[in-house]
C-alpha cells in the first residue's frame, strides 16, 4: 500500500469554499526553498519546478531502492504576510516565502543530501542547490478553500479573520497556502488555494 497522506490526512486537504474549518496539523517534513516576491515572478516559477522536480526524483529513488512507495503531495506555500492579524495579498512583492512538498515518513537527512548531490550534477537546473529537508509541525489551524486567482484571496482571507476573532482565537503563524493544481495549467479563476493560519486561544 502506497504511503498517502493527501487520504492518511484527508480533512487537511478538502476544504470547502463554504465554511471555515478548525484542524490538528502534525508535524511533516518538507523539502523547501525561500523566496521573496509574487507567485507571477518568474522566480516563484522556477522555484516550484525545482521543488516538483526534486520530489519525482525522490519517488524514482524510493523505487529504485525498495521503499515504501507514496503519493506524491501538493505544492504549498506560507507567506509573512500578515500585520496585526490583517492580511494584504498586495504585499506579496515585499515579502518572504517558503515553498515546500511533504516528504515521505522515512526520509533521511542522508537520503536527502545523496538525491540533492545527483541532481545537481545532472541537471542544470536553478535553484536545486538552494532546496533544503526540514520538519515543520503547524499544531490547530483554521482553513478554508478559495477557488480564483491569487489577488482575489483577500476575499477568504477576511472571512477567516473574521472567523478567528469571533471564536475568541488569535494568529499562531503565518499565512499557508496549499496549491490543489497548476497555475501553468488552469486558468487563474479555476485555480484552488486552501488557505490555513495556525491558531491559539486568546
Amino acid at each position: 500500500m502506497k504511503e498517502d497522506i493527501k487520504k492518511e490526512y484527508k480533512e487537511l486537504f478538502d476544504a470547502s469554499t463554504k465554511s471555515i474549518d478548525i484542524v490538528q496539523v502534525p508535524e511533516f517534513q518538507f523539502i523547501m526553498l525561500d523566496g521573496i516576491g509574487n507567485p507571477r515572478e518568474v522566480e516563484f516559477k522556477e522555484k516550484s519546478e525545482a521543488l516538483h522536480l526534486f520530489a519525482k526524483a525522490v519517488k524514482k529513488y524510493y523505487k529504485a531502492h525498495g521503499l515504501t512507495d507514496y503519493m506524491s503531495s501538493p505544492l504549498e506555500g506560507v507567506w509573512d504576510t500578515y500585520d496585526n492579524g490583517q492580511f494584504d495579498v498586495t504585499r506579496k512583492e515585499r515579502i518572504k516565502y517558503t515553498l515546500m512538498i511533504v516528504q515521505p515518513t522515512a526520509m533521511t537527512q542522508e537520503i536527502f543530501e545523496e538525491i540533492k548531490q545527483m541532481l545537481i550534477e545532472k541537471k542544470n537546473i536553478p535553484y536545486l542547490e538552494d532546496i533544503y529537508l526540514k520538519k515543520r509541525d503547524e499544531g490547530e489551524a483554521v482553513q478554508m478553500l478559495h477557488i480564483g486567482a491569487y489577488d482575489t484571496e483577500i476575499t477568504s482571507t477576511t472571512q477567516i479573520m473574521e472567523y478567528v476573532t469571533i471564536q475568541g482565537y488569535k494568529l499562531n503563524g503565518l499565512h499557508h497556502e496549499i496549491y490543489l493544481n497548476d497555475p501553468q495549467r488552469v486558468d487563474p479563476e479555476k485555480l484552488k488555494t486552501i488557505i490555513r493560519y495556525p491558531i491559539c486561544e486568546l
